[in-house]
Parts: structure tokens; C-alpha cells; sequence
């Protein structure tokens, strides 16, 4: 009994083996194959040219077009030639079992689906299908002529389309449809690259090498560049890049540093699962690099590299270099500081290509050697209304840095200019200025820092339509002996400050009626070589000087005021020699209240809040 059920076994498998070629083959040359292949091409859509089968399972197909859509994804492939085995029994359980598939001559194309290509039986992701998920397990895929791989739609990310020969070496991956489990135990790969898509000037072939694993995740729980966390491996590539942005460096509080550009890249990356890892190094080299830092943008002619070193204190290391370039707030594209050698650094601890924060423990510099502001009313948003001062016409040469370091934040900044048209509380001047910032002790996160040995210096300057006794301009300098800067538009400032100016007339001016002419006691107490201190608070549209004392060349003023757009009000006392006397400001028209009375105005100022 036994033998003649092995015997009848026997029989059966060899039926069907002698079977199975001419029922399959006979389904495929009649096209009932591509029927039943194409019973829903909104979702699955399959031709081919010629194929045929031998042994079960194993096809050798010319002409192959494939595409499935999903409600999410959608999928592509054109095979010029192949050869694959499937797994029939496992289609009984529902599982696409691939194997030992060899192809030549290959397309890819891979598109996220919108809701302009998405299914069109209006399946949405947020729907639940009852019918059981597939299982698709791929291994020992192999193929060679790769010749366009197409990107498409992908969150945050330019389409991308490389166009060359590449070969796939290897690949193993198992997916479950329906939002289950997907790995990549490795895929291995190359591919010389002749033309990409954003290339305008195409130089030598890009050259890729891959070879990586992705660890088992479910897709949908993760989003755009949160995926790459499951991601490890290496990759090389070395030739003209399309565009290697934007990428996105130490994203968090504001502390923002993204390239972007057209030029010659070599890389090696080692990624272990999204992070990576020393020995990785890159460098790129643009002639219209795109560097967005703080709240700048910088585009010109430069070079990036970046490399991952185990022996260094901050691990990763990164520096843009750019020879000439020209900078824009960011938002704006419109370049208001062309210069020459900007530097850009950071440093940091670590580099996750799937997290948008910083370790916060990182490092950030940047500094300009050369720059000039071809509108210098570019800067008046930074000057408070109450000041009274607008830049009207001019430009400016800029210098400096500034660095951020465990959130710590300094600079040291110089802008000067010259024949600079400037609007002084109603009068229009002429002037040559040299702005020194020295900014310390910063937090980055407040804005706020320490402003010291800083200055401000204005010389040969000329009051337009007034005709002075001599050729020589006024000059004023002003000097931050230490104070506080809220770095906001416009700036918030307090500090205590040492003045020296050829004489009193600015502040004459602010108390005078710009429609009267000066009076007696203007040319009494306007003396020449002036040297003086002040504290002063600007806030909310404010300038608060108090107090302000002048002592020096037989001259005497202590004071108190404060300034607004259109108004300003206060207690003054000038002693000129032996002749003294008080004054109030209201609405800035000063009125003598008195002479002498030192004593008295110091019962109001304190002047020993110099020494606080």
C-alpha cells in the first residue's frame, strides 16, 4: 500500500512538472496572464513583451513594466530582461516570496502619493480594509544596466532623477502591506551617474557606492527624515552633485545652519542606525553655495567640508568657506552685504541625519573679513525712533564675528562709513562714522548680552545748509564702558557710557526749537573739547538718560531726560565759569527756573550711580 501511494505521488509530481510549462506558457502567449495580472490597474498594473517558464516558479520575461499604487506610495519598474523565481506555495499563505532575480537593463521610479495621485476608489490611509495584509520578501536580487532611478514627492525634498549605470549587487528586504513591519537585512549597490535632474553644469560622472540595512520598522509610524534613524551602513560618492541641500546642521533654538547647491562632492558616510560616525568625512565645492545661518543667508563661491573625528571634543566638525558672496535676511533674497571670505563654523557632539535639535552642547561661529552694505539704511531698524537719527543715504564697510559656544554667545562687530547722509532729530548731516560692537556673556536663547568697550565715532560732520565759522567738522565719539543689549529690532539698550565731542551743540539741539535760531545762551554755554558721562536705557520707543554730567573746561552740566519720537523733557544745571543756573525741559522747550541751585539739582540726580 505504501509503495503505490509513493508511486501514485511520483506520478502526480511529474504531471505536474510536465504540465505546469504548457499550462503556464499557454496562459502567457494567449495574454490570460496579463489579464489576470490587470485586474485592478488602478492598483496593480503589469505588461511584458515575451515570457516564458520552464520550471515552476521561474520566469524569464523581455520588456517587463510593472507599477502597484497604494494609498500611500507608488512604485515602478521597467525590466529590459530578467530572470526570477516566485514562491507559488507561497502565494497560498499570502506571501511574495522573490528569489535569485537577475535583471538587465532596469528603471526605478518612486513617487509619494498625494491626493492628486492617489488611488482612485477613493481608498485614503486613514481607512479600514478588512482583507488580510501580503507578506513580500525579496532575496538574492541582483540587476546591471540600471539605468534612471526617479524620486518623487518626498516630504521636504526636492524630486530627484539620476540618469547613468549602476548595478545592484545585492539586496534582501521583507515587507508586510498594510502598515506592518519592513526591514532591509542589506542592500548593496553602484551607480555612475551622467546627468541628474537640477544639473546645470554637469561635470564629471557622479560615482555612488552604497551598502547599507535598514532595521525593522513600521513605515507609517514614522515620518520623512525620522525613517533615517533605522538606517546603517556606508556610502562613498564622488563627482558633480546636483544639489546637496538643503541639509539642515544643528537646527535647534533658533541656531540654524543649512546648505544648499550645485557643485563637486566626495563622501564617505558611516551611518549606524541615523548617526554618524567617525571616519565620516565629506567635502563640496559650489560656485553658488547656499548657507543659511542665525537669520542670514549667505550665496556665493565656496566649499564645505565636514568630517566625524573619535579623538576630538566635539566629534563633528563643520566649516563653509565662501571666497566671494553676498548675504540676505533670511525670507527676504534680496542681498543687502556683498564681501569677500566668510567663514562659518560649528562643531557638535554628535550628527543625527533624522533629528531637527541640537545636543545643545554644540559650538557655532561665523566671520567676515571683508563686507560692504550698499544701502546703509539697511541699519535702521536698529535704531530706536526716540534716538531721533535715521540713516538717510551711504554705505558701509563691515568687519567681524561672532560665536556661539554651550549657548554662550560674543562677537565683536566694526562698521564704519563715510560721507554718510544721516537725519539728526529733524536736521540732515553729513558725516563719516565708525561703529565698534563688542558684544560678551550672551545667552543665546534670551538674546540678551554684555555690552563692553564698545564705541561710536562721528567725525567730519557738516550740518547741511549751515555754513560753519571754520572748514573743520564736528566729531563725537561715545564709548560703552558697560551695558546690556537685548538683541531684538530695534535694540534694546542700558549702559554706562563716556562721551567726548568737540562741543555741546548736539545736546544744545535737542532741546531747541529747530525753527528758532540760537539763542544767547546757546553760544554761552556751547564750549569747545567737551568731556562727560552718562548712563542711558532705551525701551519701548524711549531714550531715559539720567543722570548726565559734563565737567570739564570751566563747564558744568548735570542732567536728567528723556527723549521720545517728537518730545523731550527733563531737569537741567550748566555753571559756566562763575555763571550757573537751572533749567526745565517740558516738551522740549528748555525754561530757566532759577540761578545757581547745584545743590538742589542733586537732591534729584544722584550722580554716585556712576559708581554702581
Amino acid at each position: 500500500m505504501g509503495k503505490k501511494w509513493k508511486v501514485r505521488n511520483i506520478v502526480i509530481a511529474l504531471s505536474v512538472l510536465l504540465a505546469y510549462p504548457i499550462v503556464a506558457n499557454v496562459l502567457i502567449l494567449t495574454g490570460a496572464a496579463q489579464f489576470l495580472a490587470n485586474l485592478k490597474p488602478e492598483k496593480l498594473a503589469m505588461s511584458w513583451q515575451s515570457a516564458w517558464t520552464i520550471l515552476p516558479g521561474r520566469f524569464t520575461v523581455n520588456g517587463l513594466q510593472f507599477k502597484s499604487t497604494t494609498p500611500r506610495n507608488q512604485f515602478g519598474l521597467i525590466v529590459d530582461s530578467g530572470q526570477v523565481s516566485v514562491s507559488l506555495f507561497g502565494l497560498l499563505s499570502r506571501t511574495v516570496g522573490i528569489t535569485e532575480a537577475q535583471a538587465k537593463g532596469v528603471e526605478v521610479q518612486y513617487a509619494k502619493v498625494t491626493q492628486e495621485t492617489g488611488s482612485s476608489d477613493g481608498t485614503n490611509s486613514n481607512s479600514v480594509n478588512a482583507k488580510p495584509s501580503w507578506a513580500i520578501k525579496l532575496d538574492e536580487i541582483f540587476a546591471t544596466k540600471v539605468r534612471k532611478i526617479t524620486i518623487q514627492n518626498l516630504t521636504g525634498v526636492d524630486d530627484m532623477v539620476f540618469i547613468g549605470s549602476g548595478t545592484l549587487e545585492y539586496l534582501k528586504m521583507s515587507i508586510v502591506t498594510k502598515g506592518g513591519p519592513m526591514q532591509v537585512d542589506r542592500a548593496k549597490g553602484l551607480m555612475a551617474i551622467s546627468n541628474q535632474k537640477g544639473a546645470e553644469n554637469q561635470g564629471a560622472p557622479l560615482l555612488i557606492d552604497v551598502d547599507l540595512s535598514i532595521a525593522t520598522h513600521r513605515p507609517r509610524e514614522f515620518k520623512g527624515k525620522d525613517k533615517l534613524r533605522f538606517f546603517s551602513g556606508t556610502l562613498n560618492a564622488k563627482g558633480n552633485f546636483a544639489s546637496i541641500g538643503p541639509v539642515s546642521f544643528l537646527p535647534d533654538r533658533g541656531l540654524n545652519l543649512t546648505t544648499a547647491g550645485e557643485g563637486d562632492l566626495e563622501a564617505h558616510l558611516k551611518v549606524e542606525n541615523g548617526e554618524l560616525k567617525p571616519g565620516s568625512h565629506l567635502a563640496f565645492k559650489s560656485e553658488g553655495l547656499k548657507t543659511t545661518f542665525l537669520q542670514f543667508e549667505a550665496i556665493g563661491n565656496g566649499t564645505i567640508k565636514a568630517s566625524v573625528g573619535a579623538q576630538r571634543a566635539r566629534p563633528v566638525e563643520i566649516q563653509i568657506d565662501l571666497d566671494q558672496f553676498q548675504i540676505a535676511e533670511s525670507g527676504s533674497h534680496v542681498p543687502y552685504l556683498l564681501g569677500s571670505d566668510l567663514k562659518v563654523e560649528a562643531q557638535a557632539h554628535r550628527l543625527l541625519l533624522y533629528s531637527q535639535k541640537a545636543d545643545g552642547t554644540g559650538a557655532f561661529s561665523f566671520d567676515i573679513k571683508e563686507g560692504l552694505v550698499d544701502d546703509i539704511r539697511h541699519y535702521n531698524k536698529f535704531i530706536t525712533p526716540s534716538a531721533g537719527l535715521r540713516f538717510l543715504s551711504g554705505s558701509a564697510e563691515t568687519r567681524g564675528g561672532f560665536s556661539i559656544d554651550n549657548g554662550i554667545a560674543k562677537g565683536l562687530i566694526e562698521i564704519s562709513g563715510t560721507d554718510v547722509t544721516l537725519s539728526a532729530r529733524g536736521r540732515e548731516i553729513e558725516a563719516d562714522f565708525r561703529v565698534t560692537t563688542n558684544l560678551s556673556e550672551g545667552d543665546w536663547r534670551t538674546r540678551v548680552f554684555r555690552l563692553k568697550d564698545s564705541s561710536v565715532r562721528l567725525d567730519n560732520v557738516q550740518v547741511a545748509s549751515e555754513v560753519r565759522e571754520t572748514n573743520e567738522g564736528w566729531w563725537g565719539e561715545i564709548e560703552l564702558e558697560d551695558g546690556r543689549l537685548v538683541w531684538q529690532e530695534p535694540f534694546d539698550i542700558s549702559a554706562k557710557i563716556n562721551l567726548a565731542m568737540r562741543d555741546v551743540e548736539p545736546l544744545l539741539h535737542i532741546f531747541r526749537d529747530p525753527t528758532k535760531k540760537k539763542s544767547k545762551i546757546d553760544e554761552f554755554l556751547n564750549v569747545k573739547n567737551v568731556e562727560g558721562r552718562l548712563l542711558a536705557k532705551s525701551q519701548e520707543g524711549e531714550i531715559r538718560i539720567d543722570p548726565l554730567h559734563i565737567d570739564s573746561n570751566d563747564l558744568e552740566v548735570i542732567s536728567r531726560f528723556s527723549l521720545s519720537r517728537e518730545s523731550a523733557d527733563g531737569i537741567l544745571y550748566a555753571k559756566f565759569k562763575k555763571v550757573s543756573a537751572n533749567f526745565e525741559i517740558v516738551d522740549k522747550k528748555p525754561r530757566m527756573v532759577g540761578f545757581g541751585g547745584r545743590k538742589k539739582i542733586l537732591e534729584q540726580i544722584d550722580l554716585s550711580r556712576f559708581d554702581q
